[in-house]
């Protein structure tokens, strides 16, 4: 009964909405039967080629672009241009790259007062003191447990600070 019904659908009903698979289950037939409202929205809907995209290309370039655009010469030259003065800026990493700082106007301290905080901030020191020594793999595991809680607690401090100051500067 239930394959009879299926194949009366597959006559009956106009092709978009016949099953690509036949399937002999009822449930699946409660979609070919009634097509939802959100289907026949999206089949009603008129479908593009691309014939039509392509000849509609040229009107969404010249509007892009305007009229007063650029030639590819000098978009070249602009973007050139652009990358050079980043490339000044930002030069290239190399073997020295994290290793070095500029010394900006013959001021030496300066320089090395900002090595120093890069190599404190980057725990340098600290790490070079532990490879000093084996650290066992339980008091690494300590340490680094340790380490990790002393972060989380300074952090939720300042948090906190931040929050008092924030009620301070309200008038509380």
């Amino acid at each position: 009964m239930l394959w009879a019904i299926t194949s009366f659908m597959r006559n009956t009903l106009p092709p978009r909405f016949k099953p690509i698979v036949s399937l002999p289950f009822r449930s699946h037939l409660r979609h070919f039967t009634s097509p939802s409202p959100r289907f026949q929205q999206l089949s009603a809907r008129p479908t593009t080629t691309w014939d039509g995209v392509l000849d509609g290309a040229p009107k969404v370039a010249q509007a892009l672009e305007g009229p007063d655009s650029l030639t590819a010469e000098e978009r070249w030259q602009k973007k050139s241009e652009e990358a050079l003065r980043v490339l000044k800026d930002n030069p290239p990493a190399n073997a020295y790259t994290g290793r070095s700082v500029s010394v900006k106007g013959g001021n030496i301290a300066d320089a090395y007062g900002r090595l120093q905080s890069i190599l404190t901030r980057n725990k340098v020191q600290a790490q070079l003191r532990r490879a000093e020594r084996h650290e066992k793999k339980g008091v690494k595991r300590r340490r680094l447990s340790s380490e990790r809680w002393r972060r989380q607690f300074a952090h939720e401090v300042r948090r906190k600070v931040q929050l008092v100051a924030k009620i301070r500067n309200r008038g509380a």
